[in-house]
């Protein structure tokens, strides 16, 4: 069936703004004492929502705690160090001509996502942004991949998934929907080569454009 639209992740698959969680999760945890992460032990930890990456860090016990103190101070950080990723605006301006609906689907707080989208002007391209806490889900739920398909008007057989983690290949595993993984962001392809041997695994979003057929269009930027 032909792909008719594109649900996107966020952070490792269009855009990089690892620099400002690090230092947001850096500085929160020395707010409480704590030893600072590694910028590799933020980005391997990321992935889920905020409490899950917490957890992952600091353990259970502080980690609701954390995230209360995160909130603001990434909100203070959150552009410092952001930028696209290579093919990120040319594959939402090729959908665009083509006809492709897309949107994102990610467990950033849905406020955050939507900012970073805005800031990074990717917001004017997309159907939608769905965050953290704009539904009572989060990935790698099928009800939420569900209620983006809705939103979106297509199935799960003619919308493609694209992502950079294991979150993502569970997502759209879980309502059959195919998808393709990026080494750009949280995991490399060997690893991410270990959740299916079938899986397509590219190295960034312009290697992702032959796979759709789409328009050969001028990205104008």
């Amino acid at each position: 069936m032909p792909i008719r639209a594109i649900l996107f992740d966020l952070d490792g698959t269009l855009i990089d703004q690892f620099e400002a969680i690090h230092r947001a999760f850096a500085l929160t945890l020395k707010s409480m004492g704590l030893p600072d992460p590694s910028y590799n032990e933020v980005k391997k930890a990321v992935g889920g929502a905020s409490e899950s990456t917490m957890t992952k860090l600091i353990g259970q016990e502080r980690a609701k705690e954390a995230v209360r103190k995160l909130r603001p101070i990434f909100e203070k950080e959150m552009l410092n160090g952001l930028k696209l990723l290579p093919g990120a605006i040319e594959i939402l301006q090729k959908c665009l001509a083509g006809n492709i609906r897309t949107a994102v689907v990610t467990n950033k707080y849905g406020p955050h996502a939507k900012a970073a989208c805005d800031y990074l002007k990717l917001s004017e391209h997309l159907q939608f942004v769905m965050g953290a806490d704009d539904t009572e889900w989060k990935k790698p739920s099928p009800n939420l991949t569900s209620f983006a398909l809705k939103k979106l008007g297509t199935s799960s057989q003619e919308t493609l998934y694209v992502g950079d983690s294991p979150y993502d290949y569970q997502t759209a595993q879980n309502v059959s929907m195919p998808c393709i993984l990026l080494s750009t962001g949280t995991h490399s392809s060997d690893e991410l080569s270990k959740l299916n041997r079938n899986l397509i695994i590219k190295r960034n979003l312009s290697e992702v454009l032959p796979v759709l057929n789409l328009p050969n269009i001028e990205s104008s930027i």
